[in-house]
């Protein structure tokens, strides 16, 4: 019983104990409140008895009749009388019962029967001996044993009889209870086993028909699984090699979903979600338990994709395309929406959703627009002016020799113009997709940044610029490629004269600093406001200023020089206050420093 977990026997022994001490507390406290009844009950007759024989010495009604005599009449025949002294008022004893030698001489004169030394207290009363004058006559003591219990044998046998017929109540309702368990432990014991392997058919847990109605019951319910069972094993061994690979499918299918890059969504025909995988929780910026099994409306806040989910399983549309763009400016996102049918799709049927992050394919249009407006602007002035240069010298009857060598003079800027403007297209073309590559060898730094400046000299020198450089005494030759080195100096010294009003100052510096080299071109031109200097060096940009958009430019310049200093391993920073000039700095790594460090081996 304790093994099935059904009215253990150790509970059982507990009730049994339980009871048998409530029945005994209830036993002690009522005998003891017995007790206390009974002995309240003979003190008080004790003192009556006191009194009367008091009363009675008072009187002395017969006084030819000694003291002593009458009380020897009143005591004799009084059941459990212990001790009976009269103290005269000078303190000697006028009478004491019983008198010392008459022990063993009288019956009159012996001790109560039912006294023992070893039984309760004795009951004592005292009352005091008065003269009908009401002279004091001394001190009457009575002393009485306590008399047996004989009410404990009635309370003992109730108590008994309260034992029994709860010993009764409780074997009854014991037997009746583990009859009524019985199928229930039985099936416990069953299912156990079952559980446990020790029984592997579903038949081997029927149990006995004499157990009852709960057993056939559960006999029933056992023959109907076991038939389902079976029905079960021969349709699965009918489909068994279809329902593997149909799990396997399956199974790979998801793996595939969950690591595609753009996100997938399955729509029930109760539009809700049935599948996601994790790219549309990242692109939804939702948790997989937000969307999974929940209105498509929670997952989607789009009305033109729900009314395409709609459609779709409506069958009145093959699918659509919806673009949905949040943020401006650098932090606009922008996520395209594909609503196509499931294979095959009944009429309301479940339809798929993927969602991919076009961001950078917008960027990347509007680039190639940009850049393709730019080009087209930047080639349509040269071309121009070399077609009408060229028309003016096909005229007939043009001989005239100073304007036909204008026209060829003009030719050949633009020309020159047009094909460093293709050259320039060209080579970021090919810096910012990688395919550049660099002839690298030993530059003299010095010398090359020297000859830039010396290039530069006839523009200042029109412009009446104080065009200056400052060397360190001993430059390192660098490792680069110096045809593009050439077009990074020539941009930045290029640029400053350009943007420096007449009478103004460019100061081109060289410094080392550690595995660093730092080429500052330094002006006092117009400089940068804040707001245009993250995109200076963007393809194509020029600042929306009046004082720069009169001056020729692409927008290449800046572009490529960073370029330029990245592929070599270094980069361009700009220090520029709108009206006080601008400082641009190229960080070069001194390979012939970073060399020396090299320890030999």
């Amino acid at each position: 019983m304790w093994r099935n977990g059904l009215l253990p026997e150790a509970l059982s022994l507990g009730f049994v104990v339980f009871a048998f001490v409530g029945l005994a507390a209830a036993y002690l406290v009522c005998d003891r409140g017995w007790r206390g009844q009974a002995r309240s009950v003979e003190q008080s007759a004790t003192e009556t008895l006191a009194r009367t024989w008091a009363a009675l010495l008072a009187s002395r009604g017969d006084a030819d009749q000694a003291p002593g005599e009458l009380l020897g009449e009143c005591v004799r025949g009084v059941p459990y009388l212990r001790r009976v002294q009269w103290t005269a008022p000078d303190g000697s004893i006028a009478f004491e019962w019983p008198r010392p030698l008459a022990l063993v001489v009288g019956l009159a004169e012996r001790p109560a029967s039912g006294t023992s030394a070893t039984g309760p207290a004795p009951l004592v009363a005292t009352a005091a001996v008065s003269a009908p004058g009401g002279a004091n006559l001394g001190l009457l003591t009575v002393e009485r044993e306590m008399p047996a219990a004989d009410g404990r044998t009635f309370l003992l046998i109730t108590w008994g009889a309260a034992a029994g017929f709860v010993l009764f109540a409780f074997a009854v309702f014991h037997q009746r209870l583990r009859r009524h368990l019985r199928p229930a432990a039985a099936i416990e014991h069953s299912l156990t086993s079952y559980a446990a392997g020790i029984e592997k058919e579903l038949l081997t847990l029927t149990l006995s028909d004499s157990l009852g109605a709960a057993a056939r019951g559960w006999n029933q319910l056992i023959e109907q699984l076991a038939a389902m069972q079976r029905e079960q094993e021969t349709g699965r061994a009918g489909d068994a090699t279809g329902n593997v690979l149909a799990r396997f499918e399956n199974a790979v299918f998801r793996r595939v979903l969950d690591r595609l890059p753009f996100g997938v969504l399955c729509i029930t025909p109760e539009q809700r979600v049935s599948y996601a995988n994790g790219a549309a929780a990242t692109l939804l910026g939702r948790s997989l338990n937000e969307m999974v099994h929940r209105p498509v409306s929670m997952a989607i806040h789009n009305p033109a994709v729900q009314q395409g989910i709609a459609g779709v399983q409506a069958g009145s549309g093959s699918g659509m395309s919806v673009d949905q763009s949040t943020g401006q400016g650098d932090q606009e996102t922008t996520l395209r929406f594909r609503v196509l049918p499931a294979p095959a799709p009944p009429a309301g049927g479940d339809a798929v959703v993927t969602v991919e992050d076009i961001s950078q394919l917008r960027e990347s249009q509007r680039a190639r627009d940009n850049f393709l407006y730019h080009v087209t602007h930047e080639l349509r002035t040269p071309l121009t002016n070399i077609h009408a240069y060229a028309e003016t010298l096909t005229q007939p009857g043009f001989d005239d020799e100073q304007t036909r060598k204008e026209c060829y003079n003009v030719l050949i800027s633009e020309t020159r113009r047009l094909s460093r403007l293709v050259e320039d297209i060209l080579s970021i073309s090919q810096l910012e997709v990688g395919t550049a590559r660099l002839d690298v060898g030993e530059v003299e730094l010095a010398r090359l940044v020297r000859q830039m400046v010396q290039d530069s000299l006839g523009t200042a020198d029109e412009k009446k610029i104080d065009l200056t450089l400052s060397l360190p005494p001993k430059l390192p030759k660098i490792k680069g490629d110096k045809q593009r080195l050439s077009v990074l100096l020539n941009n930045l010294i290029g640029n400053a004269v350009k943007y420096t009003p007449e009478n103004g100052k460019v100061h081109v510096s060289v410094e080392l600093e550690g595995q660093r080299i730092l080429i500052s071109v330094r002006d006092t031109g117009i400089g940068i406001a804040p707001e245009a200097q993250p995109h200076v060096f963007e393809k194509f940009y020029r600042a929306a200023d009046d004082a720069v958009q009169m001056l020729p430019g692409t927008g290449l310049g800046l572009a490529l020089a960073r370029e330029v200093a990245r592929l070599h391993g270094g980069d361009i920073l700009l220090e520029s206050e709108r009206g006080k000039g601008s400082t641009f700095t190229v960080e070069l790594p001194n390979s012939a420093a970073a060399a020396a460090e090299v320890p030999e081996r």
